[in-house]
């Protein structure tokens, strides 16, 4: 495959990938919880599913996972978690936009970090293959890096401009109403996630650690009404599938 971005990936899974539970992976994962409540016994589809860290954690709980990816780099990382955590999961080596299951098959479709390396058709494209996959009634739900996040995109302009931005293309989303429209699945929540999270792209700008400390100390003496003038680090878009 000729994709530069598969390239990117492929690079970045060839070095040395942790599996230390984080404080971005729990809040992707509290969210996925409070979405749709408990996943024991459900079939989930990581679509795009990198190290498969959120993957292993849904599977942990009960839940039976397939991770796809088109990095076999990535999925031989993900196999290898998986098996030394002694849990089952099924790894499908396919570009997302074509996955080889059947119609009608997860009752959860969801990725993280995925569709902003896509222009609006390729976004349309994911999708409408993701819902394909997931069963009348259940849920498909993205995260997706948020526009309107300050500190994400100020770390993320300075790496650009000194040429250490890693991740390839990535453009960061206001809004994915549209394609969730076009892609035919039911929009049910669009809402912001993780500001503290978005505090590490700081990280890139040398000297930032006072700065990115105080705003984090500061950021939690505001009110919940206070922070909600702060959009997080991701985008979440959520929706229903109905065949």
């Amino acid at each position: 495959m000729n994709d530069p971005q598969k390239y990117v990936w492929d690079r970045l899974w060839s070095q040395e990938v942790s599996y230390h539970w984080d404080s971005l992976s729990q809040t992707i994962y509290e969210t996925i919880g409070r979405l749709i409540g408990d996943v024991t016994g459900k079939t989930v589809l990581e679509a795009g599913s990198g190290t498969g860290k959120i993957s292993l954690r849904l599977a942990m709980e009960g839940a039976n996972v397939t991770l796809v990816d088109y990095s076999k780099k990535a999925l031989d990382n993900s196999h290898l978690a998986f098996r030394r955590k002694n849990r089952n999961g099924r790894f499908l080596l396919s570009d997302i936009r074509n996955i080889p299951v059947p119609d009608d098959t997860y009752d959860l479709t969801w990725n993280a970090g995925v569709l902003e390396h896509f222009d609006f058709a390729g976004k349309v494209a994911v999708l409408q293959e993701m819902a394909r996959v997931t069963k009348p009634g259940g849920m498909v739900i993205t995260f997706v890096p948020y526009a309107k996040c300050l500190p994400y995109r100020v770390g993320k302009a300075f790496a650009e401009a000194n040429g250490i931005w890693m991740y390839g293309r990535e453009d960061p989303v206001d809004t994915l109403q549209n394609e969730f429209h076009t892609s035919e699945i039911r929009l049910l929540e669009e809402f912001p996630i993780g500001f503290i999270n978005s505090l590490d792209f700081l990280d890139f700008i040398p000297q930032s650690q006072p700065v990115k400390q105080w705003i984090g100390q500061w950021y939690q003496t505001l009110t919940d009404e206070e922070r909600s003038l702060f959009p997080g680090y991701l985008l979440v878009t959520a929706g229903t599938v109905g065949h």
